[in-house]
């Protein structure tokens, strides 16, 4: 005899696949969802060994710590966010878990002192020299500090990045270039980073011809956006690429 229970999770299970495949126009095979659907479930996929270093160049206020915090919670996640407001509510945030670290720097190309104008929104602040400039909206500006992957590695007794986390509008080349002798070492296992189609982001094309040489190719497409005037047509997303020996 059948156990009912049993039956019943197993008509949910159907029902609820159906209804994900018929929302998502996708087919779910295997009890798995498509690659590009979660990047947690996708990381956790490829991954040969639990999450434990991550990094988060362009933290802003912490969402996607708090995020990956839940999500990989035997991970130690070091935060960087250079703008002070910023940087302020990054603390405040995450000041309940031991296991987030903030840092008031930003992260680039080269080890230097400069300075960045804020712009209107918050989440637009850009170090990339055409966008750097005082806003119309904002005439404030501030002193910072930039420092590369390479030159800290080492000062955090990192042997390796599990998870490098890239949003600093229009700023992903040069955090990349600043990470070259580590990337090229294979020190990075997963990159996570904006990209989108106008020129305000760093297209999917010279993420890939720096990248790939490198050994790392891209994996999946998430949390795609539309354009900001509220057409429907493809704008900005993220993009998960994975070092090579773990395709």
């Amino acid at each position: 005899m059948y156990d009912s229970a049993k039956i019943f999770l197993f008509i949910l299970k159907e029902f609820l696949k159906k209804k994900f495949e018929q929302l998502t126009r996708s087919k779910l095979y295997r009890d798995s969802l498509p690659r590009g659907t979660c990047l947690i479930i996708d990381i956790h996929r490829l991954s040969h060994a639990p999450i434990k270093n991550i990094w988060d160049a362009g933290a802003h206020k912490g969402e996607t710590a708090l995020s990956f915090a839940k999500n990989f919670p035997q991970a130690t996640i070091r935060s960087f966010e250079p703008v002070s407001t910023n940087y302020n509510l990054l603390v405040k945030n995450c000041e309940k878990l031991k296991n987030i670290h903030a840092h008031n720097f930003a992260i680039g190309n080269e080890n230097k002192q400069t300075t960045i104008y804020l712009q209107g929104a918050s989440v637009i602040h850009s170090l990339r020299d055409d966008l750097n400039k005082p806003s119309a909206e904002n005439s404030k500006s501030e002193d910072i500090e930039i420092k590369t992957i390479d030159s800290i590695i080492n000062e955090f007794k990192s042997d390796s990045i599990d998870l490098l986390k890239v949003d600093v509008e229009g700023y992903e080349i040069k955090v990349l270039e600043g990470a070259y002798k580590s990337l090229a070492e294979k020190k990075i296992n997963f990159i996570y980073l904006e990209t989108g189609l106008d020129d305000r982001f760093n297209s999917i094309q010279v993420l890939f011809d720096f990248l790939r040489p490198i050994g790392y190719l891209p994996y999946a497409f998430y949390e795609q956006n539309p354009h900001w005037t509220g057409k429907q047509n493809l704008w900005y997303w993220n993009t998960l690429f994975v070092k090579e020996e773990l395709l």
